[in-house]
């Protein structure tokens, strides 16, 4: 994948198109999925999504190698961030969260929509170091390495803060 990511940049640098069109079908859903964890909000998510793959466009040279996937992860968090610590967005984070028109799951019974809940309401109490971590490796399937571009750290202190949150999660639910 990671050969077909430095080929599809270098067609966008070309102008090419298509090659754009691959790239955000390839890693939309995981960019905003991450923003989302990060704000809160989706239309901040869906921005700060947007952004990270115009900013690809205007420069695609500025990706210069490795996983794609990682350095939109990393650009889409940092705009995210960048978001949150403007403040525009604090007031209504819960409110948008719970009012988003997500999809609707499979039916589940009542005491698994229950524990879903509350592990998804305390994983957004991790640090946002932990939570990203957590789900960009365990929910969204990138490595190690991958992850600690995204996040702008090494691996290990991916793999530490993964640890981190599945003893926190294990503390808390007792699994």
């Amino acid at each position: 994948m990671q050969a077909d990511d430095l080929h599809l940049t270098q067609r966008l640098a070309q102008g090419d198109d298509a090659a754009f069109e691959a790239i955000v079908a390839a890693h939309q859903d995981v960019i905003v999925r991450l923003a989302r964890t990060i704000t809160g909000d989706d239309s901040a998510a869906h921005d700060a999504a947007q952004e990270a793959f115009i900013r690809l466009w205007r420069n695609p040279r500025a990706f210069v190698g490795g996983s794609l996937r990682a350095w939109l992860c990393a650009v889409a968090r940092n705009l995210a961030l960048n978001e949150l610590r403007g403040g525009k967005r604090r007031a209504l984070r819960h409110d948008r969260r719970e009012a988003s028109d997500a999809p609707t799951p499979p039916p589940m019974k009542a005491e698994d929509r229950e524990k879903l809940a509350q592990v998804r309401t305390f994983i957004e109490t991790l640090p946002e170091q932990e939570r990203s971590a957590l789900l960009l490796y365990a929910v969204e399937g990138l490595d190690q390495t991958e992850v600690a571009q995204a996040l702008g750290t090494s691996p290990a202190a991916v793999k530490q803060a993964v640890l981190s949150a599945r003893k926190k999660l294990r503390e808390q639910f007792g699994e």
